[in-house]
């Protein structure tokens, strides 16, 4: 005669521990969901900002080359991001080896060279996959998705 150990009813049920990894891993989804999405973000933005990096680069090797023609700097920068929606501006300044900033048509004391900067700054929105304002995290702080890239270049070059 065999005897079933078998609880009556509510027992069984409360017993019962068939669906408890279900269970866990629907809790534990919204946070992996979350996680991956800001990771994808995360590399969205990077890969963003080496390109307008690169395109920063770009514009001011460019300018070095060629400092009177602005526009093409500009453009050149732009170009070479690869991304829609850049906008870009150049500065143009000299400084004797001194330190002392002249104009870049002039020479400087003495007969010293004369060193030339450029700079080129770049701009460009950035659309976040995540589009809540902020995310709260209690007491550990918040956090607020980037909205907008930059980037910044300056190269140097000695004028004889």
């Amino acid at each position: 005669m065999r005897l079933s150990h078998r609880r009556p009813g509510r027992l069984r049920l409360l017993a019962d521990r068939s669906g408890n990894v279900m269970i866990e891993f629907a809790l534990a989804l919204p946070i992996l969901m979350l996680l991956i999405v800001g990771l994808l973000d995360l590399g969205n933005y990077s890969l963003q900002k080496s390109a307008m990096l690169q395109g920063a680069r770009a514009g001011a090797q460019y300018g070095i080359l060629a400092p009177t023609e602005e526009t093409n700097v500009n453009t050149t920068a732009q170009t070479a991001t690869g991304l829609t929606g850049v906008t870009a501006t150049n500065t143009v300044f000299c400084e004797c080896v001194s330190g002392t900033t002249v104009a870049c048509t002039t020479t400087c004391s003495g007969g010293a060279t004369i060193k030339r900067y450029v700079t080129v700054n770049m701009s460009k929105s950035f659309d976040s996959v995540l589009t809540v304002t902020t995310l709260s995290f209690g007491s550990f702080g918040s956090w607020t998705p980037p909205t907008s890239l930059s980037a910044s270049v300056t190269m140097m070059v000695v004028v004889p």
